[in-house]
């Protein structure tokens, strides 16, 4: 089977080569690699095209729109989706070909983070259970992969408008949530995917946290007030986890000191040694 690979770019010149060459050395390889370069200013758009990709010089938007135009001028039927820090382990494409070929539309897989230091923190992400699921799953943060875990057939990504262009966060979320709300989606049990952390990313950042939260929720017309309470909650303290005190107070009070849950206690127990750390 074909597959196409998006891959949004922005200022990415030290590791976009590396994720090119994940890429390609899957088995079997892609017919192309498309880079949506989002108005890099480094050597970006060079190092990529050497690496053997075709790029899309963009002006500055965001990912979701370097996305949206990568697949515009892709030519297969089933996308792939890489952000140029992550990188694919071996087998990626295969196991989520193998769920394409039985039927699936949207195929989720597991990603392990990485530092460039070399450090893993102990955690995956992706952690469902294999099998098929519906969107509800997704309001769940341990169960969403990466932007370079997850695949679409084409007609289907058509199907729910593609990305959400106005999110400068959530947009991956929204995507999955959106497109599961149509078809379900398919859990690979398997880790396939290295993800990059680094501190100070969008998708971690209080920027226009709210309004980009409440673009995507007025977007979920088949969702209940009670299920998008859920993912403000969600939403909130995975800020307030990245945050030192007292602006994560903000964000736990946001989500209404849900003392029952344990993802709380989390956030709480990380924010404060985040303090402590910072104040030494």
């Amino acid at each position: 089977m074909a597959y196409s690979v998006i891959m949004p770019a922005y200022n990415a010149e030290a590791t976009i080569e590396e994720a090119v060459a994940s890429a390609f050395s899957q088995v079997p390889a892609p017919a192309e690699v498309i880079v949506g370069d989002d108005g890099s200013t480094d050597q970006t758009r060079s190092r990529a095209q050497t690496s053997g990709a075709k790029v899309l010089q963009l002006p500055k938007a965001n990912g979701a729109v370097a996305r949206n135009q990568a697949v515009l001028v892709s030519t297969q039927d089933i996308l792939l989706f890489l952000d140029a820090d992550d990188l694919w382990l071996p087998g990626h494409a295969e196991f989520h070909l193998e769920a394409h070929r039985s039927g699936e539309r949207l195929v989720l897989s597991r990603a392990k983070p990485f530092y460039d230091s070399g450090e893993e923190p102990n955690w995956i992400a992706g952690r469902l259970p294999s099998g098929r699921h519906d969107w509800k799953a997704l309001i769940n943060h341990r169960a969403w992969p990466t932007g370079s875990g997850f695949s679409v057939l084409r007609q289907a990504y058509q199907d729910v408008g593609g990305f959400n262009e106005k999110l400068i966060k959530f947009q991956d979320v929204d995507f999955w949530v959106r497109c599961a709300a149509k078809f379900g989606f398919f859990q690979v049990d398997e880790i396939l995917t290295r993800y990059r952390l680094r501190e100070g990313s969008v998708g971690k950042g209080t920027q226009r946290h709210e309004e980009n939260l409440e673009t995507m929720l007025s977007g979920w017309l088949f969702a209940t007030e009670d299920e998008k309470q859920r993912m403000r909650r969600v939403a909130h303290l995975l800020l307030s986890e990245q945050l030192r005190w007292p602006e994560s107070l903000h964000w736990m009070r946001k989500a209404g000191f849900p003392l029952g849950n344990r993802f709380f206690w989390k956030c709480l127990i990380v924010s404060l040694k985040r303090t402590i750390m910072n104040c030494k």
